[in-house]
């Protein structure tokens, strides 16, 4: 067993190699898709919905992977690959200052237009309800993943570790999202 994960491990660092946007963007997308059937599964026991497994695995594709390479070769970019304390700090608070808030808003309206099938008048007000204590908690879990990352991690695999802790913040997106359209009153749409 452990030599066919080594042989995995290794052909995925030359693919990563080869063409790491796409392998990024396939890995993102693989990891989304696995992020919900675990949601889906863990709030029933009806069939799987695979049409919603399909756009988070889209989501992940089209813009988590792309994105996440970019942000990171942007910040590496912007700090020159410094790993100096001040620097990684600066480079953990951009991080979760400017493009958490992005990718959760992002997230958030994917989730509930597209997953969902919401409204915009919905999305907007689910928006301006959820969107404060969702980033809140965001800023619990992502600044140390963003400093063990920054610090420690090599520039070519911060989005497979990005995409690896994605895996439990997507499924708690996705179950939060679940949790507040059952425990709540629905949301005005006009």
């Amino acid at each position: 067993m452990a030599n066919v994960v080594q042989v995995a491990w290794a052909r995925y660092l030359r693919q990563l190699e080869r063409e790491p946007l796409k392998t990024k963007a396939i890995t993102s997308g693989s990891l989304a898709a696995l992020s919900d059937i675990t949601a889906q599964k863990l709030v029933s026991n009806a069939p799987l919905n695979w049409r919603r497994t399909l756009a988070m695995a889209l989501f992940g594709l089209v813009w988590s992977g792309p994105s996440n390479h970019y942000w990171q070769k942007f910040t590496n970019q912007l700090f020159k690959g410094k790993k100096d304390a001040a620097s990684v700090v600066q480079k953990v608070l951009i991080d979760n200052l400017v493009y958490s808030p992005v990718f959760n808003l992002l997230v958030m309206a994917y989730i509930a237009t597209v997953v969902e099938g919401r409204s915009m008048s919905f999305v907007q007000t689910k928006l301006q309800r959820d969107f404060p204590s969702l980033q809140l908690d965001s800023w619990k879990l992502w600044p140390l993943v963003s400093l063990i990352n920054y610090k420690y991690v090599p520039l070519k695999l911060r989005v497979l570790v990005m995409q690896a802790i994605a895996f439990f913040w997507q499924t708690f997106l996705i179950l939060r999202a679940k949790s507040t359209i059952v425990q709540r009153v629905p949301l005005k749409t006009a």
